[in-house]
């Protein structure tokens, strides 16, 4: 008869029987703590007790108001109930209560609704707002301390053409040139320094267009590709706001790089009657714009046997010529008075690097420049930050005693080279452009 073997203990039953003693003598001893502290603790040992509320059971202090509507409680309804609507000069314009656009106050001009100093009180020089670089003082309003005038709205009668079905620019009957009609008006009666801005690159996108119309004083000039969509719909826009405008014009380069050539170049290796034709296209494509400006056409510049019709051809027409820096100074200098041309070379690309430091040196050399020789002409593009920066550098220049003038102002109408090496700045245009004052 063979031996009985007891079985092997279960590892699992072990566990949850030590496990179920644990918690039992852990559990006992927790209970007995808790309970001795019940009956043999001291409530006065325990720590502070706060209440929470669910609501306020009392009225709470008025909340302080922005700094900008800082006023007396006892007089804010009336403030807010009865303000006044009369202003120093007559012209009965409301108080803006709207919302804060943006516009910069000195700390220490903040006024309140209630407690505002009469107009005329304070220190007369620094009273007042900012709005886009111009000082609005106490009874001005924004449009009092503007000069923004609207361009009459091309084509001006008797100034185009119609060629081949094509409408283009001439000189009227009477005499009068495109780039006199369609130039903005300049005066400098007190034959200050003046610098002159072209943004270009215009038409191609909408926002930058539309900021670049709207933001920047009317004074800067704006440039447009031929290309562009909406094209005489920008312009228009851009004269309604008291811009000048000029077409770009693609030029051969020597290399384009990636770049794919414009169909309407004007080449270095192409006949005369092939790049008349392309810049005819060119003019046809929109109206009223004072001149050309040149997009790159540093090979078909430096070939004078290419160039000099081009030349004549815009100069014939009444137009004037600007050079965006791109191409040899001296030998368009040469060219421009052969044909006659209104011509201005610009002094500096101040967006060639789009950084804010390095734009600001371009401003900074302007300035030296129109300080030194009387005028200065810089050129850009339509880049958010080169935007941003003219319209804060221009809002500065007056206090620098430098004047900002419209490009036309610049170009001058050469003399066939009776003089070269005079380099005498004329400011002005010939003859006053057509303006509508109440634009």
């Amino acid at each position: 008869m063979a031996n009985r073997r007891d079985a092997e203990p279960s590892p699992l039953r072990a566990g949850a029987v030590h496990t179920g003693l644990s918690l039992l003598v852990f559990g006992g001893i927790a209970g007995a703590l808790g309970a001795a502290i019940i009956l043999m603790g001291d409530p006065s040992e325990a720590s502070p007790k706060q209440t929470l509320a669910l609501f306020d059971t009392h009225d709470s202090a008025a909340p302080p108001l922005k700094t900008r509507l800082k006023t007396n409680i006892a007089t804010a309804s009336l403030a807010i109930e009865t303000p006044d609507y009369s202003d120093a000069d007559g012209s009965g314009d409301l108080p803006d209560f709207g919302p804060d656009l943006g516009v910069e106050s000195p700390d220490d001009m903040l006024v309140a609704a209630a407690d505002a100093a009469p107009v005329g009180e304070g220190d007369a020089d620094t009273a007042g707002v900012r709005i886009n670089g111009k000082l609005v003082k106490p009874g001005e309003s924004y449009g009092d301390v503007t000069s923004i005038v609207s361009l009459d709205r091309a084509p001006i009668a008797g100034m185009t053409e119609r060629l081949n079905g094509m409408t283009l620019p001439r000189i009227s009957p009477d005499g009068r040139a495109p780039a006199d009609a369609y130039a903005r008006p300049f005066i400098n009666p007190g034959n200050k320094p003046v610098v002159a801005i072209v943004v270009g690159g215009l038409g191609i996108n909408a926002t930058h267009t539309k900021s670049a119309i709207d933001e920047l004083p009317p004074e800067v000039t704006l440039s447009f590709a031929p290309d562009a969509t909406s094209l005489q719909t920008w312009i228009n826009r851009a004269r309604a706001a008291g811009h000048e405008v000029l077409i770009e014009t693609p030029m051969e380069a020597y290399d384009y790089g990636r770049m794919k050539m414009h169909p309407l170049t004007l080449l270095a290796s192409e006949n005369e009657a092939r790049n008349q034709a392309r810049l005819e296209r060119i003019l046809s494509r929109s109206t009223g714009y004072f001149g050309l400006i040149n997009s790159q056409g540093s090979k078909i510049g430096d070939d004078d046997a290419a160039m000099k019709p081009v030349l004549k051809a815009v100069s014939d027409r009444g137009l004037a010529f600007i050079d965006d820096g791109s191409l040899d100074a001296g030998n368009m200098q040469q060219l421009s008075g052969e044909a006659g041309l209104r011509y201005v070379r610009a002094d500096s690309a101040i967006d060639a690097k789009l950084s804010a430091e390095d734009i600001s040196s371009e401003f900074m050399e302007l300035e030296s420049q129109a300080l030194e020789h009387g005028a200065a002409l810089g050129a850009g593009y339509a880049f958010p930050i080169t935007i941003e920066m003219v319209k804060t550098w221009t809002a500065s220049l007056e206090q620098k005693g430098i004047v900002l003038a419209p490009a036309s102002a610049l170009a001058a109408k050469s003399a066939k080279a009776e003089n070269p090496a005079d380099d005498t700045v004329r400011t002005g245009s010939l003859e006053p452009a057509p303006v509508n004052p109440h634009g």
